[in-house]
């Protein structure tokens, strides 16, 4: 437990606070590559990468530390995949490693692997047809509710499809999950998971032989149900495959770049699955334009590699990010005011290690150049101050609730930082609109700056519910996720 509630997520920042960097290689770097996958290891701090196209088909593995801005390879044991490109890589947390599906290499793959971090060493999960049909330009996501793997679409010489499968991760299992309705039949286009909503998006890519080339259609599955329908909106990106995608969980944004279409593209757009809209960013001095490269999403930042220019192949590693540090509550992600006590985290670039808060040195949890936890010490003055010459207020409270608890019978566990636990007050919570016994309401054991709430919970309940805490004259309101506990 403490463990995840210091796991701290991502900062709110506005998109015209983002502007994109190249980050340094290191001496040792992939060759540049298009169609090759990154996923993010949060141990590690670091970005993997296996595999993609340079001159041929690769099936090496490197690792890129968010840490000391280097790259190195890795060399697992034993057997491993074949080279391809054009196939996914997700990761899966609750073992932390690699699963990778598909791709080609001159014939088509369905086989399905994972890479183990800790041990160095791949192992082949399922053989290829054991489940989807071989295919390559495909999508897919990991669904940490449910843990299991979902890809959907795709392309061999066949043509195109719009089947939807999944591959069970406890019981290493693939299950046809293809509704009535589906996108049209297409290929490389990408998907990403938006756990707050339990959904999948699905967006452009090419339907030919089926319908346009490029598609700029934007499409929700519901893990729920396992259903799809379209979204439509009133401003969308131009038609596009070959783009970049990633979900910011944190602001709860799908960030799009680049791609081609009637043209190969440099522009930014972000989609926001509360209003439905899609918003292009007007983000200054973007990178040239790219298509075949990869993205994901990490430590408060949207990251893009490799893909092809204008002009040649390349093995950038980009930062989409905050220009200046953004410091936030760790669990709500408001940017303030904060209460002696609380746990906040900065965002930025070439963070220091140590940070003072009016003059006192503040208690590290995490440091690293892009992101530092901290809390800001209990003996600070209310009032004006700075962090990293950031403007803050400094207030007798303001809570904010970590976005998961924890449920044991009919008892809700969750968590808030920024009560000011030294000095306490009336603690009252509302679940889903109703008031809520409370059972404790006071410091979480261990950990400073965090305090607990167990609260009485209706036992039929969603995954999620809306969880308002006041304490004292403070309130705060927050989605938060449910684990059933033992």
């Amino acid at each position: 437990m403490r463990l995840a509630l210091l796991a701290l997520a991502a900062a709110l920042v506005p998109a015209q606070d983002l502007q994109f960097a190249t980050l340094p290689s290191g001496g040792d770097a992939p060759s540049p590559r298009f169609d090759g996958t990154i996923a993010f290891d949060p141990p590690s701090n670091s970005i993997l990468l296996f595999g993609g196209q340079d001159t041929t088909a690769r099936n090496d593995l490197w690792s890129y530390s968010l840490d000391t801005y280097q790259w190195r390879p890795l060399a697992p044991g034993g057997a491993k995949p074949d080279a391809r490109f054009g196939h996914t890589l997700n990761y899966d947390p609750l073992r932390r490693r690699l699963i990778l599906f598909g791709g080609q290499a001159g014939g088509f793959f369905s086989d399905l692997w994972a890479y183990d971090i800790a041990a160095n060493q791949w192992s082949r999960l399922a053989e290829n047809n054991a489940g989807p049909s071989r295919r390559y330009g495909h999508s897919a996501i990991y669904d940490a509710a449910r843990n299991r793997i979902i890809i959907s679409h795709g392309f061999t010489g066949r043509g195109r499809f719009d089947d939807t499968w999944a591959f069970d991760l406890a019981a290493n299992r693939w299950s046809d999950l293809s509704p009535e309705t589906r996108p049209l039949r297409r290929c490389l286009h990408h998907a990403v998971y938006d756990a707050a909503g339990d959904q999948m998006f699905l967006y452009g890519g090419c339907a030919s032989g089926f319908g346009p080339c490029p598609l700029g259609d934007l499409w929700s599955f519901n893990l729920r149900t396992n259903q799809w329908k379209e979204v439509r909106g009133s401003t969308n990106p131009p038609p596009r495959q070959h783009y970049g995608i990633a979900f910011d969980e944190t602001r709860r944004r799908a960030i799009l770049f680049g791609g081609s279409g009637n043209e190969i593209y440099d522009d930014t757009w972000e989609f926001d699955p509360a209003t439905l809209t899609w918003t292009q960013l007007n983000i200054p001095s973007p990178p040239a334009p790219r298509q075949r490269h990869q993205g994901l999403y990490a430590a408060n930042a949207v990251f893009f590699f490799g893909g092809v220019t204008s002009s040649s192949t390349t093995a950038e590693l980009l930062s989409l990010a905050p220009k200046r540090p953004a410091i936030v509550n760790a669990f709500s992600q408001a940017p303030g005011p904060f209460a002696p006590g609380t746990l906040i985290t900065a965002y930025g670039t070439n963070l220091p290690s140590t940070i003072t808060v009016n003059g006192a040195q503040a208690p590290i949890l995490y440091a690293s150049p892009a992101q530092v936890n901290l809390r800001i010490p209990e003996s600070t003055p209310l009032g004006r101050t700075s962090i990293l010459n950031v403007p803050i207020t400094i207030v007798d409270r303001a809570p904010g609730l970590f976005p998961a608890g924890f449920r044991t019978n009919n008892v809700l566990v969750c968590f808030a930082t920024g009560a000011n636990e030294s000095s306490p007050a009336p603690v009252s919570v509302n679940i889903d609109n109703s008031n809520a016994e409370i059972f404790y309401a006071g410091p979480a054991p261990g950990i400073p700056g965090i305090m607990q709430i167990n609260a009485r919970i209706d036992p039929i309940v969603a995954q999620t519910v809306t969880v308002t805490l006041r304490v004292g004259a403070a309130e705060t309101s927050s989605t938060v996720r449910i684990y059933d506990t033992p």
